[in-house]
């Protein structure tokens, strides 16, 4: 007996594993429910950056705070993860004024 059904069903399995995670990452942040107010990307210590809330959480639509363990996002668009002019309304640049002299 060959192992290739085994294999065909394992990777049908994982497969549908990605597929399935996929999705609860597109829809975290969009959509206000249990469990993919749960679901992000990144989470930082943001306290004292601008207009920052103390902890915040970037899904794919946005950046969001954090309320009992759960993303409370604002208005969905697209989120800027790696823009903190855009996401706090600041013009800092953390920790590299000194390349601009």
């Amino acid at each position: 007996m060959t192992p290739r059904p085994a294999l065909a069903l394992v990777s049908l399995l994982l497969i549908a594993g990605a597929i399935l995670l996929i999705l609860l990452t597109l829809i975290a942040g969009g959509v206000d429910k249990d469990p993919t107010n749960r679901f992000y990307f990144l989470e930082a210590d943001t306290n004292g950056l601008g207009t920052a809330r103390a902890l915040t959480r970037w899904t794919f639509w946005n950046a969001c705070s954090v309320v009992n363990g759960r993303n409370a996002c604002p208005k969905v668009h697209a989120a800027y993860p790696f823009d903190p002019h855009r996401n706090f309304n600041t013009d800092a640049i953390f920790g590299y004024e000194h390349l601009l002299t």
